[in-house]
Order: structure tokens, then sequence, then C-alpha cells
């Protein structure tokens, strides 16, 4: 498979199971990621990979999260938030970690990373797994940043949701050039 196949037919798929990479294949998977573009070399990113029980020990800390943002959060919304990261075997969570810099914008930084974050799910797809990005509220969640080991100012960019497919992919959306590109010529 071509890298332009590759990105013509990359999807999202939400219903993942095991296997999940093995630590062979992840090693390679966060090694796309890390040859992402960015500007500077700062590597302004930094990647935790939760995986076997860690991913219950973030939903106890998305429930947390959750229950300080919202005291009166129902039962329903409480197991919502304590399920969600066991909804595929591996996790990888892309956190900035911003530098100052008069050459490189925090805003480019954000975008190396969720450029890094792309390359995996193309490298995992491209070995066979299937993923899905994420991010919601307990991407911006100081409680949930911490967690991750991250400091005050960090963000998380995406979770990188890993596994095998389970079930039908979802169909790809038509490419509409004619409305997204403009061409400036002379």
């Amino acid at each position: 498979m071509s890298v332009l196949d590759a990105l013509h037919r990359r999807n999202s798929h939400a219903r993942l199971n095991t296997p999940a990479p093995d630590a062979e294949q992840l090693q390679g998977i966060l090694t796309a990621g890390l040859r992402a573009p960015d500007h500077g070399r700062l590597r302004p990113w930094h990647f935790t990979i939760i995986a076997g029980e860690a991913r219950e020990q973030l939903g106890m800390t998305f429930e947390q999260a959750l229950l300080l943002s919202k005291p009166t959060a129902t039962d329903a919304e409480r197991q919502k938030a304590r399920l969600a990261p066991l909804r595929a075997p591996l996790i990888i969570a892309g956190m900035l970690k911003a530098q100052e810099n008069p050459k490189v914008p925090r805003v480019e930084q954000a975008v190396a990373v969720g450029c890094a974050l792309h390359s995996m799910q193309l490298a995992a797809d491209a070995l066979g797994f299937a993923g899905i990005w994420r991010t919601g509220t307990y991407a911006r969640d100081p409680l949930v940043i911490s967690a991750l080991k991250g400091s005050p100012g960090d963000e998380i960019i995406g979770f990188l949701y890993l596994g095998t497919a389970e079930g039908e992919k979802k169909p790809l959306c038509p490419v509409d050039l004619e409305n997204c590109v403009s061409y400036l010529a002379s």
C-alpha cells in the first residue's frame, strides 16, 4: 500500500478490540509519529501509553474530573466517564508541552503534536490495526492532564485509541475539493 493510498482511505473506527499493537509494533508506531513536521525541532510533545489496568485508572480520573465540573452528574454519566478508556485495548495520549519560541508559536507546536498523532494512526493502520482519535472535555481537564504527568500549561491534543477493528467500518465521506480549495495562479 502506498502512502497516498493510506491517506486516501484513512478512516476512524470506533469499535476496537484486542489484540492491540504489541511492544515492537508500538515502537514502530511511535517512531513514525516522532517523524512528524516539527518547526525548530522543538519536540513539543509527550506521549503517554495507557494499556491494561491503567485504562481503568484513567476512567476513574475521568469520573473525578466529571464530578468536579458537574457535581450533579447522573450515575449513567459517571459510568460513561469510567468506561470511556475501555473502548480500546491501547490509548496513546498526545500532550502538547509548548515551549516559548519567537519563531514557533504555540499553535504551530500543537499542530506538530496533531501531525504526530495522525502519523501514528496511519502507521497503526499500515500494521493492520484500527483507531480513532478523540478529544472532548477530558483532553482539557487539569486533573486529567496532571494524571498523565502533564504540567500547568500543557494540553492534551488527542487520545488515539488503537486496537483491532470490530464490526463494519463506517463509509468514507466523499471528498469535496471544490468547496474546500481555491487556487491562486498567475
